[in-house]
């Protein structure tokens, strides 16, 4: 690689840094290759399968707590299956975000959980949430950073993930006693942009969404305020995800549930 290239990496690295740190997300411009989307999308989908035909009519709620280890309905219609990364084949320090990932959580940081997100036709809008709380009353560096990757091509009446600009650094419960941390993770009904500021002079944070192009990468901040859209089309919707620690942190509130769809 020529000093020209190396130099416009780090530059673009440096902006993906700023980004990120200014609105809690970015889109990455140069996304996976085709190949590797493809061989997501075939894992992702053969897993999604294999998971529902176990659920069956099994009951199950919404949210980690209310589903099963391999299926989570994250919000009506929206299923969540956790998929082994090597089962997706990745070389985890080869992908296009691990770069940005290294420089906010360090050289030692972990992939946590990874699997898709399946939004079925028809799925409405989830509520506005974050994934893990703040844990200082001052605003920190991530310790958790979410990736996700499209399938296929998402157009908006597919319903991509729609961000809060900035809201990393308004869901800090522990500076806003005014905020329930249980109301931020757990989707509320009454979360939302506007409650963040209610009774403070921040303006309300701008919300962002955007239709994606296939192999697309998204990166946010753990703490950000977001939310899948509504799926308006006549398509299943199917975004990979891969979710990086910084080593030795640790929340519950991805998968709570203990129980298999196996169990008897």
């Amino acid at each position: 690689m020529s000093n020209k290239e190396k130099g416009h990496d780090v530059a673009a690295l440096r902006r993906s840094e700023v980004r990120l740190a200014a609105d809690g997300f970015v889109l990455l411009a140069e996304g996976c290759a085709g190949e590797l989307v493809a061989r997501l999308l075939d894992v992702s989908q053969r897993s999604a399968r294999e998971a529902r035909d176990a659920l069956g009519s099994k009951e199950v709620g919404i949210g980690s707590a209310a589903g099963y280890s391999e299926i989570v309905q994250r919000s009506p219609g929206r299923w969540d299956v956790p998929i082994d990364p090597q089962e997706f084949g990745l070389d985890e320090t080869g992908m296009p975000w691990w770069p940005l990932v290294e420089s906010v959580l360090g050289d030692d940081a972990e992939l946590w959980v990874s699997g898709v997100i399946s939004s079925e036709p028809g799925s409405p809008d989830q509520f506005w949430h974050s994934d893990s709380p703040h844990e200082t009353s001052e605003h920190r560096p991530a310790n958790a950073l979410n990736v996700l990757v499209a399938l296929h091509d998402v157009p908006m009446a597919m319903g991509p993930t729609e961000f809060a600009r900035g809201s990393h650094r308004l869901t800090n419960h522990v500076n806003n006693p005014s905020l329930v941390v249980e109301q931020l993770i757990y989707q509320h009904a009454g979360t939302s942009p506007q409650t963040l500021v209610a009774d403070t002079a921040h303006p309300v944070p701008e919300p962002w969404a955007s239709p994606l192009t296939a192999g697309a990468c998204l990166v946010f901040d753990d703490r950000v305020l977001h939310r899948g859209m509504a799926n308006g089309s006549d398509e299943t919707r199917h975004v990979a995800y891969f979710t990086y620690r910084r080593s030795g942190y640790s929340t519950d509130t991805y998968f709570e549930t203990e129980r298999s769809v196996h169990d008897t």
